[in-house]
């Protein structure tokens, strides 16, 4: 099976868009890089860093660091915190199912928090929360080959 480095992508997004609790508290959706116009409560996950580590026989391990937040226009961010510990409770040390690969780890390296005034309405701010995960995989192909 060949792996797609996508198919991490995909995994970190359904584990997220599958959870009933995260819904309720981030009913905008949980989106890659960006939400479309209107949302004010999501969940947006960007790959931030990623690097492949090769044996003799080819690739063997792939690192991939996502920033994981929740965002939401509220003065006081109740909502985007608990969204923020729902993330960590979903990902941290949990296990993944990625076609193509095997895998490892996946932990925050570091927390994330922002605040920023609404560039329209200036009385109102967007709240910022979550974390940079890191997702440790090998492809299938390097461990059939081991």
């Amino acid at each position: 099976m060949v792996s797609d480095p996508s198919d991490v992508d995909a995994a970190i997004l359904a584990v997220l868009r599958n959870d009933a609790q995260l819904a309720a508290l981030m009913p905008d959706g949980v989106y890659f890089d960006v939400a479309p116009p209107g949302r004010t409560k999501y969940v947006v996950v960007s790959m931030e860093f990623h690097e492949d580590f090769y044996s003799f026989d080819g690739p063997a391990l792939e690192r991939t660091i996502y920033l994981v937040k929740a965002i939401e226009r509220d003065i006081d961010g109740a909502d985007v915190k608990a969204a923020a510990a729902r993330v960590h409770d979903l990902l941290q040390g949990q296990p993944l199912t990625i076609p193509g690969y095997v895998h490892s780890l996946t932990s925050r390296t570091g927390r994330a928090r922002d605040t920023e005034r609404d560039e329209v309405d200036t009385s109102a701010l967007w709240q910022h929360r979550g974390g940079h995960y890191e997702v440790l995989v090998a492809p299938v192909a390097a461990i059939a080959t081991a």
